[in-house]
């Protein structure tokens, strides 16, 4: 599909993968110009930010940003971890409330808009030093899309409802979860491994690897289901309801099921699952109960930031038993994520480190022969083991890829 200068391609058109998109620092480099450099890339949600003088520390790709509800006006303002004076982060918490961001290395001082307000010996820079200069940088462009808060370094990106596309119907869904909307306010907790940040999105839509990377979980199922095994097997072999849909512009989706059919759709938040796992380009995902956000380091390190999602306003028992369901499986000593680190991103890992041509390829071809189109939609559908989620965001990626090369 692409060829570089040493004219081996990354993806062939049976979609054979060179794990260099995996391994390679220099295309990880410009993974953080292409694509994180000029796309939409989720930040926070609304209510992690609720009141004026709230910020959120994050990152857009390996950018450190501030998200901040200003104390004056109550808008939202997403802006570099950078004094404007020699450099230093001025945020060091996760989290918090305050008017001003005071830099600790020579006192500058900035109010919650980024605005300069404070610098201590200003008679030190002359009659033209200009404060309103001089304020922390604001990124390109903020969108909110039903309390999805976006970022974007380059300003000519789509608008952000076109960028999210036939995803907003499940954004949609999610933000309906609670009768007065849903909230992420139990922070979240943090897995760190040694591997590509790609990884952990081709693994979040990927029902294919759970029988046989979580055999352990469902050995636990079975023997409380008085030795019946748990029906996920059949269903991803059998059930035609259960699909992954490649939703355009990198996004895609595993339905547990046609959306339509669900009962009402706070209901299902109150300690169930959500019907479906989704992946917004380049680093969102929503899973089980959780809202999931990955964030690459390096070639070689990957954050994941997992926030379990309440409806707005529950009550304690409530929140209580949402978190000790999502701590059964996702914790940082439950059953599926230590699986997944260990076997889905540790191993593969490694198992790159044998790249010498002809092992230096994953295979991505699963279910590409009998892949279909829906004719309601015009999306790619693929039965519930197939590849076509990871297909959809490799499309996007080496799209981004190509095209920003190009521009060069």
């Amino acid at each position: 599909m692409t060829a570089q200068e040493d004219k081996t391609p990354l993806i062939t058109d049976s979609w054979e993968v060179s794990s260099r998109i995996y391994r390679d620092p220099a295309i990880f480099d410009q993974e953080m110009t292409h694509i994180f450099g000029r796309t939409w890339v989720y930040v926070a949600h609304e209510t992690e930010v609720p009141s004026g003088g709230d910020y959120k520390t994050a990152h857009i790709g390996t950018q450190p940003v501030i998200v901040s509800r200003s104390s004056d006006d109550d808008t939202i303002s997403v802006m570099f971890n950078r004094c404007r004076h020699r450099g230093s982060a001025v945020c060091q918490q996760a989290f918090g409330n305050s008017n001003f961001f005071r830099c600790a290395y020579h006192g500058w001082t900035y109010k919650s808009d980024g605005s300069l307000v404070g610098v201590p010996f200003d008679d030190g820079y002359g009659e033209n030093f200009d404060k309103t200069q001089l304020g922390l940088v604001h990124v390109a462009r903020v969108g909110n899309y039903r309390g999805f808060i976006f970022a974007s370094l380059a300003d000519d990106v789509p608008e952000l409802e076109d960028a999210l596309g036939h995803s907003r119907t499940y954004l949609d869904f999610l933000a309906d979860l609670g009768d007065d909307g849903i909230e992420i306010s139990a922070d979240a907790h943090k897995l760190v491994f040694e591997g590509n940040w790609k990884l952990q999105i081709e693994n979040t839509i990927d029902p294919y690897h759970f029988s046989f990377t979580h055999q352990s979980w469902l050995d636990i199922l079975k023997e409380r289901n008085g030795g019946k095994s748990s029906p996920w097997v059949k269903n991803v072999r059998t059930n035609e309801s259960w699909r992954g849909i490649d939703l355009e512009n990198g996004h895609a989706v595993h339905e547990f099921g046609e959306l339509g059919a669900q009962e009402n759709a706070h209901e299902i938040a109150i300690g169930e699952l959500i019907p479906f796992n989704l992946n917004i380009f380049p680093s969102l995902a929503f899973v089980g109960a959780h809202l999931r956000l990955v964030v690459p380091r390096d070639v070689n390190t990957t954050w994941v930031y997992l926030y379990p999602i309440f409806p707005k306003g529950a009550d304690e028992e409530t929140r209580s038993r949402i978190l000790r369901d999502h701590e059964i499986f996702y914790g940082s000593a439950g059953f599926g994520s230590t699986d997944d680190i260990e076997v889905g991103f540790d191993r593969v890992t490694r198992g790159f480190q044998a790249s010498a041509t002809p092992a230096d390829w994953t295979l991505m071809a699963r279910g590409l022969d009998r892949e279909e189109t829906d004719p309601k939609t015009g999306l790619r559908v693929g039965r519930s083991s197939d590849e076509v989620p990871q297909r959809a965001y490799l499309r996007r990626w080496l799209e981004l890829m190509e095209a920003n090369d190009d521009d060069n």
